[in-house]
């Protein structure tokens, strides 16, 4: 999780940027806006829009809020910064003595994915703010009028599809509520079943069954994507 990455100091950056990640974590807004009213435009545009990722991730609402009211975007990406050195060398050494990684071949692949990573922009918050375990994170988000259509990449998966398979029977009616559409994914599994017809796959409604959401949070999407199957044949 990247707000436990901010925590534990395992990021490059700037001292006083880790710091400002913490205060984030930690929900202290007034010190994350004087720190970003320091920086020059260009670098607090630049960090504002992780810190907005940070307060999602976290469930720090009002410092979503905040921020959003101080001009981040809630559709933008934010940058998250490759892992410090020392950092590589202890995840490293803890493989080589972890009975998880045993082999050669497993170690090496292991190093590989971490040595690979390089920093990257993620995004969009309310992907972040789906996976707080907090319905308060998202409902600011879309307030301030989030895209419930965006995704992280062209092939991942939708806000409400996240929702449904971690279980989170406050958000999902919440991303009902605002328009999100329980057929798109449904539609992609079953595309993604036309190809692959040997492969097992289920619709969300379905899916939603594992982490054991209430049976009348599960019949909205149910519902809802029956009515479109038979009133579009989009499958």
């Amino acid at each position: 999780m990247i707000g436990d990455g901010w925590s534990k100091g395992v990021y490059d950056a700037p001292p006083a940027i880790s710091k400002m990640m913490v205060d984030v974590i930690d929900g202290k807004l007034p010190r994350v806006r004087r720190q970003l009213h320091a920086m020059k435009p260009t670098d607090a545009s630049h960090w504002r829009q992780t810190v907005l990722l940070t307060a999602a991730w976290t469930g720090q609402s009002t410092v979503v809020d905040g921020l959003l009211n101080d001009g981040a975007a809630d559709n933008d990406p934010g940058w998250i910064p490759p892992y410090k050195a020392a950092f590589f060398i202890r995840t490293v050494n803890a493989m080589q003595h972890d009975p998880r990684f045993a082999g050669q071949n497993a170690v090496k692949g292991a190093m590989a994915t971490v040595m690979q990573y390089r920093g990257h922009y993620t995004g969009p918050a309310l992907m972040a703010g789906t996976k707080c375990a907090d319905a308060a994170t998202p409902d600011v988000l879309l307030r301030h009028h989030a895209n419930i259509a965006q995704r992280v990449a062209p092939n991942d998966t939708y806000a409400l599809t996240l929702a449904i398979v971690t279980g989170d029977a406050s958000v999902v009616p919440l991303l009902l509520d605002h328009g999100a559409d329980p057929c798109a994914d449904d539609q992609h599994i079953a595309r993604f079943h036309r190809k692959h017809p040997t492969r097992s796959t289920h619709t969300l409604a379905r899916i939603g069954t594992s982490p054991a959401l209430p049976v009348a949070v599960l019949a909205r999407p149910a519902r809802r994507a029956l009515a479109a199957v038979h009133e579009t044949h989009a499958f």
